[in-house]
């Protein structure tokens, strides 16, 4: 099957090592209710499914019961191929806004994605398991073959610590005068691996950006002339990564 012909079926993020021709296995849960009882499928529906390692593929759903769907892969519809290695550092907000900065980055083509604790951080906890399983959902919908992968919280200076010198940080800053994004990217090689780091929504203290400006690996940019929220500023500054051919 063509993937043109292929491209209105659903589309599902299984977390396997491999997914080859013949092999058969159980849909989770929450993708079995999603087939069943919103999607409607039965035994013969075909589906998409991807691993973020091995492309994508057809597959068909072999049976269809209340307690769980069973799945057999047919042939390979995608290669898998190198993504865009562009990580995002950015502080937790509250919930809704949280969520959306997750799901657009991994939308915006983000391989990984950092929450971070600052001085002025006003949520300090983190759903892990909730938050993959967004960035998951946000990879079915983008048609992205492979998926963000969202680390636990933890703070820039035990980032920094095993950070690599040849990764360039884009430090998003809110005032001061900085280069726009554009222009500092318009510097560095098109295959420089980047993060974006933005700060919670109090702003990063005099003593952080002290600290970020003294890495070798940081360049302060500037997005604009606007204060952004930290959710619009990681989806500001992702979009323009995109708009030069990074993302």
């Amino acid at each position: 099957m063509s993937r043109d012909a292929s491209k209105n079926l659903s589309r599902l993020y299984v977390p396997r090592d491999n997914l080859s021709r013949g092999e058969s296995f159980a849909l989770s849960d929450g993708q079995h209710h999603y087939l069943r009882n919103v999607m409607r499928a039965e035994a013969g529906t075909q589906l998409r499914l991807f691993n973020g390692r091995n492309g994508e593929w057809l597959a068909e759903v072999s049976e269809m019961s209340k307690k769980n769907a069973l799945v057999t892969v047919l042939e390979k519809l995608r290669e898998q191929h190198a993504a865009e290695d562009i990580w995002v550092l950015a502080s937790p907000v509250k919930k809704e806004a949280f969520d959306f900065m997750i799901e657009k980055s991994a939308e915006l083509g983000a391989a990984r994605f950092f929450p971070i604790l600052c001085d002025r951080t006003i949520v300090n906890r983190i759903n892990l398991e909730r938050l993959q399983a967004t960035a998951n959902d946000a990879a079915e919908q983008c048609e992205r073959l492979d998926t963000m992968e969202v680390s636990d919280l933890g703070d820039l200076e035990n980032l920094f610590e095993s950070w690599s010198p040849s990764r360039k940080l884009i430090f998003c800053m809110e005032r001061g005068d900085a280069p726009m994004l554009g222009a500092a990217l318009a510097k560095l090689a098109p295959d420089t691996p980047l993060a974006l780091l933005v700060g919670p929504e109090g702003g990063f203290t005099d003593a952080e950006m002290a600290f970020i400006t003294r890495q070798p690996f940081a360049i302060p940019v500037s997005l604009g002339t606007r204060i952004l929220k930290a959710e619009t500023a990681v989806v500001a500054a992702l979009a323009a990564m995109q708009a030069i051919g990074r993302g």
